[in-house]
This record gives structure tokens, C-alpha cells and sequence, in this order.
């Protein structure tokens, strides 16, 4: 209760643990009132379509160390699991990472008769463009799988909103 924490506030401030600003800030923050000494304080925030963007675009790690676009999305997803819409968004691009995992190896097997070098190509190009759609439909609050992906986690997919045109 509001109560109590002001009353832990107050026996701070008289143990001399925290200024009388301080307690005057916790006491405002605490009601839901704004301070006039709550303004130099600025907290950067991101919403979670920007994390999601950049969860999405975390992808293209791999090109720098192997296998770190794998880890940086997962350790992303992983960590703001318990958002709805960042746990979706992660598991489209873990979807998407294993089923690119998967063409490839069947590409690399596909190279003893040639074919698996055109594979590899267009996985590469697709990998682009998906991740990059992805990314600017996450940032739009879509939620959708990439094309040719395998469904190995449920993604509950949201409709693409088409705006009217004038």
C-alpha cells in the first residue's frame, strides 16, 4: 500500500539515508504525482516495436562472428520472454533461424550436384529480405512468420493493416 512505502521513506529520511529531495521524488513517484524536480531527470524508453526491430535485425550478427545471430535474438527473446508481444516476435525469428539452418545443410548436400550453390545463393538473398521485412513489420506491430518458413514454435500472427489509399 502507498502508505507503507511513504512511511519506509520517511523512516530513510530520518536515519539519514536518503536527502529530503530524494524522499520528496520516491514520496511524488509513490502518488502517481509529477514533480517539479522530476523534469531534469530524463529516462530514455524504447517501446517494444523498437526492441523487436532490433530483435529482428540481430540476424545479421552471424555475419560477424558465426553463429552470434543465433545467440543475440535468442538471449533478446529470452530476456523480455514474458512481453506477449516481444515473446511472438521472438519466436518468428527463432522460426525463421532454424529453418534457414536447415535449408542450408540440405543446400551444402545439394552442392555435390551443383544445384546447392544457386540454394545457398538465394538463401542468402532471402535471408535478407525476410529479415528486413520482418523487421520493418515488427516495428509496425505485425506479427507475422517469414515466407518459407517451418512452423516449429505456434506464432499467433497478426493481420497486415493496409492502409486506405486517398
Amino acid at each position: 500500500m502507498d502508505l507503507d512505502q511513504i512511511e519506509k521513506l520517511n523512516d530513510l529520511k530520518q536515519k539519514g539515508l536518503i536527502t529530503e529531495e530524494e524522499y520528496q521524488q520516491a514520496k511524488a513517484r509513490i502518488l502517481g504525482a509529477q514533480s517539479s524536480t522530476d523534469q531534469p531527470h530524463t529516462i530514455l524508453q524504447t517501446n517494444n516495436y523498437d526492441y523487436a526491430l532490433v530483435l529482428h535485425l540481430t540476424q545479421f550478427c552471424s555475419w560477424l562472428v558465426p553463429f552470434l545471430g543465433l545467440l543475440v535474438p535468442l538471449i533478446m527473446w529470452q530476456s523480455k520472454k514474458d512481453d506477449p508481444y516481444i515473446n511472438e516476435q521472438g519466436k518468428v525469428v527463432m522460426n525463421w533461424i532454424f529453418s534457414s539452418m536447415i535449408y542450408f545443410v540440405v543446400s551444402l548436400l545439394l552442392c555435390l550436384i551443383v544445384v546447392g550453390f544457386f540454394l545457398i545463393a538465394i538463401l542468402f538473398v532471402c535471408s535478407i529480405v525476410f529479415t528486413v521485412m520482418g523487421a520493418m513489420d515488427a516495428n509496425k506491430g505485425v506479427i507475422k512468420n517469414y515466407p518459407l518458413t517451418i512452423k516449429f514454435f505456434d506464432v499467433k500472427e497478426t493481420p497486415r493493416v493496409i492502409s486506405p489509399q486517398n
